[in-house]
């Protein structure tokens, strides 16, 4: 169904009502409340116990059934349909070059540096790059940084992205200047893939900020997505899969290996998805996080004393990109899963400010279910 069927089908009309946010959290100031943040979550944890790919539902706000577009969050995804080639065509590139192509990069001197390795090692021009032109959103954030950087496509949060699907067309010899049209192979293989993992064919297709296109997923289809990018791909998976997907799924684990072993790289300093990563690594907890434009966090756990089977998380925050307004959603659902008890470094992403007795943040929810004692 595509965006504007949805819309016209009643999924929305424009009054509030139809909107799939609820409130997060409110934060009081001396007991009255002064800010109310919406939006909507979903938490899933496998229980093979029950039966194979069984799970259940940890946390439910707003409606998590509704289409989301998923941004950044496709990254893997779209990574993963390409990988197989891209690691055939080009043995030149190494994992760091390859974990840049699912991240979204801040931009900073390692990142760039890297950027630029790719395209003298493959033959790409950075004039073959069709995503925006703009600074690194790291801009003042790295030492001894003092005047802006110029605008350059290779800034670009997507740039390591955009290679990818370039590299991917030069290696089927297919012009480099159509990569961005939706009827290429890379958009092709991707469909494939997702309707192959999520079991449906239709998907509201848009163009992301970037100038890629986009697909929208419900909050629940990205949460066991990101869960299951962390759990081995099981023969029997294999052995149903068309025979155009047997690569990408025989490599499923090196797309989570690159985000556990490159935290720094998915985004840069300051940003919640690395920082989640580099706590969990130091507390042992095999976590990987992804964020998205507007306001979008993606959580894997894999196997952990809690969680036998793993888990997903995803939080969507219905007034777009607030980096602090993740933080603290995120941290309190780690803290209500009994995560940061078992990995004390999380803790250590807790908001300046948050013992402030003046304020006080009320969170509307709770799990639907506890989790398991170790």
């Amino acid at each position: 169904m595509s965006h504007s069927s949805w819309e016209h089908s009643g999924g929305f009309s424009g009054e509030s009502a139809d909107l799939p946010w609820a409130p997060l959290y409110t934060i009081c100031r001396s007991g009255i409340p002064e800010l109310t943040i919406h939006g909507l979550a979903y938490g899933w944890a496998e229980d093979r116990s029950l039966y194979a790919n069984a799970g259940r539902t940890l946390l439910k706000i707003g409606n998590p059934q509704a289409p989301l577009w998923s941004r950044s969050l496709l990254k893997p995804f779209q990574f993963m349909a390409l990988y197989p080639a891209l690691k055939q065509a080009y043995p030149s590139l190494g994992p760091t070059h390859f974990a840049l192509m699912l991240a979204s990069q801040n931009g900073d001197a390692v990142q760039s540096q890297l950027l630029q390795e790719i395209i003298a090692l493959t033959g790409l021009c950075e004039s073959d790059l069709q995503c925006p032109a703009c600074r690194p959103l790291g801009q003042g954030q790295e030492q001894g940084q003092t005047s802006p950087q110029a605008k350059s496509a290779l800034n670009h949060p997507c740039a390591g992205k955009h290679l990818a699907h370039l590299l991917y067309q030069k290696s089927l010899a297919l012009p480099l200047k159509d990569y961005l049209s939706p009827d290429q192979p890379a958009y092709g293989q991707l469909r494939l893939l997702l309707g192959f993992l999520l079991g449906r064919e239709d998907f509201a297709e848009s163009v992301d900020g970037c100038g890629m296109p986009n697909i929208a997923l419900s909050a629940v289809e990205m949460a066991q997505l990101y869960h299951a990018l962390q759990m081995p791909v099981s023969r029997d998976l294999l052995r149903q899969a068309p025979e155009e997907l047997t690569d990408c799924l025989t490599l499923w684990d090196d797309i989570a290996a690159l985000m556990r072993n490159h935290p720094a790289l998915m985004g840069g300093l300051g940003r919640l998805d690395t920082a989640l990563m580099v706590s969990a690594f130091e507390g042992g907890l095999p976590l990987i996080a992804k964020e998205g434009a507007d306001g979008l966090l993606a959580v894997s756990i894999g196997r952990n004393a809690r969680f036998q089977d793993g888990l997903g998380l995803l939080i969507k925050v219905a007034s777009g990109y607030e980096p602090q307004q993740l933080r603290r959603m995120v941290l309190r659902l780690l803290e209500q899963l009994d995560l940061v008890s078992l990995c004390p470094p999380l803790a250590s992403l807790k908001l300046a400010g948050e013992e402030n007795p003046v304020l006080q943040s009320h969170f509307h929810f709770d799990l639907a279910q506890k989790p398991p004692s170790p």
